[in-house]
């Protein structure tokens, strides 16, 4: 059976979007109710790099890493 590029990278590809989702919901609210909202508005986007590195890339290591 031939597996689908969707079927081999859905683990990842899920937890990205919804990483990326709730940054830009986030973003929305801290602009619309912040009182400087310049500044959280570079400051959530900027955690973007470090959220898809915790909930994203470590998770899928340690999925694939072998079992010893």
């Amino acid at each position: 059976m031939k597996l689908t590029a969707w079927q081999v990278h859905k683990s990842w590809v899920i937890r990205a979007a919804l990483v990326l989702v709730v940054t830009v919901l986030a973003d929305a609210v801290a602009v619309c109710f912040a009182k400087r909202p310049i500044l959280w508005s570079v400051l959530i986007p900027a955690s973007l790099p470090l959220s898809m590195i915790g909930f994203v890339v470590i998770p899928v290591l340690r999925q694939e890493s072998p079992k010893s």
